[in-house]
């Protein structure tokens, strides 16, 4: 399977809200960097990490989530996915579509390091941040 198809099979999974999947395609030892200002900024250095400081917040914060792909860049081991997240507040009930890049590094079917770069002063005021 390619990098790109890999990808592809990631952001899939998170759509359809199998993070367990997700988790697992995760490198032990991750990088997974959150937007410095973004609610959930910071760096992560494992799964369980991610899903404690990211993804389990996020149903408290947001009644629906998705990301819309725009293009997935390939670049071997390194890929650049840019597109939107689409969101709805639950404190605010207010919508958003933020523009959001993300930087993935892939080594042996794993994802070894995660970039997030997203506007935040659009999204976290949807989210009383």
């Amino acid at each position: 399977m390619s990098n790109v198809d890999f990808v592809k099979d990631v952001y899939a999974a998170f759509g359809a809200g199998d993070i367990p999947k997700v988790l697992g395609w995760m490198h032990p030892q991750i990088q997974w960097t959150e937007t410095a200002g973004y609610k959930y900024g910071g760096v992560y250095r494992s799964p369980q990490a991610v899903l404690d400081n990211v993804f389990a917040k996020m149903p408290a914060d947001f009644e629906s989530f998705s990301i819309e792909i725009e293009r997935l860049i390939d670049g071997g081991n390194v890929l650049v996915m840019q597109g939107h997240y689409v969101a709805k507040g639950k404190a605010t009930g207010k919508s958003v579509r933020a523009a959001v890049a993300h930087v993935l590094e892939i080594s042996d079917g794993k994802i070894v390091r995660f970039d997030q770069y997203v506007d935040s002063a659009t999204i976290n005021p949807l989210i009383g941040a």
